[in-house]
């Protein structure tokens, strides 16, 4: 099997020998969707965090100057531990593509980083550990937590198409601020159907910080899409999704996780010679995770229909 993935890798290789050779360094993550120009990252000391969510904070009244002053029960509090996940990869490249064919590396390399990106970006949306104890836990499980503690924290669309009072609802919801909506693309195109219903989208398309370009809003918030957010179908055939309001913060917001030395973001480096091919070998690993600092950081509108 190694020897036919390793001939798999030539034979691409040798497909962009008369490529220019690419230049420049890889950056964090070399393919991202519009979520990861606004996700702050948290680094982690040790292997997990401890997350304090308030549960129910105490009523206070008026009394009477001669009432006796009543005793407070406090805060009461929720906690969990969020645990830094492992992403990695190995990667052979043939030297006789690269020394003698010249084929560019710098294109696998890349390839790792975005499958590696890919895996966590999926993952933030429908991460279960229940489930799947290597995984982090992700939106739909971060909200299913949150509920359970008898907050609200989602909207039912009833299977209707996006509405802009659901987006009313959602902002709502959001206590601490919104800092992007964040829907599937065919939401998106729902949404941009629905501002041209209303005339055209210029007045919906600002300039915001951290975007470099126009993008579309929601009373001034950023409207971002993301390929990963949930779309379903149901048993009638209708595709259904869900479409969430984030807060992003590594104080008491939506926020990544990382731990190790190396920083925020995926690291490769040269392991060497591999022992008995004429290949070298790179080596991609991410110390990773993600959570949500606080109950009100996030909300969920479900079961919206789109085309």
């Amino acid at each position: 099997m190694a020897d036919a993935v390793l001939s798999g890798l030539m034979t691409e290789l040798g497909k962009q020998v008369q490529d220019e050779v690419l230049q420049g360094v890889i950056e964090t993550i070399v393919s991202t969707d519009e979520i990861f120009n606004a996700l702050p990252f948290r680094k982690v000391e040790g292997s997990g965090l401890k997350v304090t969510w308030e549960k129910e904070i105490p009523e206070a009244d008026f009394i009477d100057p001669t009432d006796t002053i009543p005793q407070s029960e406090g805060t009461k509090l929720d906690q969990f531990v969020e645990t830094v996940r492992v992403i990695a990869r190995n990667i052979d490249i043939s030297k006789f593509s690269t020394e003698v064919e010249g084929a560019p590396i710098l294109p696998f390399i890349k390839g790792e980083i975005k499958a590696m990106s890919r895996a966590y970006r999926r993952a933030m949306f429908t991460g279960d550990s229940s489930t799947n104890p290597k995984v982090i836990d992700g939106l739909q499980k971060q909200i299913a937590r949150i509920e359970s503690k008898g907050l609200q924290r989602s909207i039912d669309a009833g299977k209707n198409p996006l509405a802009f009072s659901m987006l009313d609802e959602l902002i709502a919801l959001m206590k601490l601020g919104v800092d992007a909506i964040v829907m599937h693309p065919r939401a998106y195109i729902a949404y941009k159907e629905l501002l041209r219903q209303k005339g055209n989208t210029d007045s919906a398309t600002l300039q915001l910080k951290n975007f470099g370009r126009p993008v579309l809003t929601f009373d001034g918030k950023p409207v971002l899409q993301s390929e990963y957010a949930p779309l379903t179908t149901d048993a009638d055939g209708n595709a259904l999704t869900e479409i969430y309001g984030l807060y992003f913060s590594v104080a008491d917001g939506v926020t990544g996780l990382y731990g190790g030395n190396g920083g925020a973001g995926i690291q490769y480096r040269k392991l060497g010679d591999v022992q008995d091919k004429l290949a070298i070998r790179y080596r991609f690993e991410w110390y990773c995770g993600f959570t949500v600092l606080s109950p009100y950081a996030v909300a969920v509108v479900k079961n919206v229909k789109v085309e």
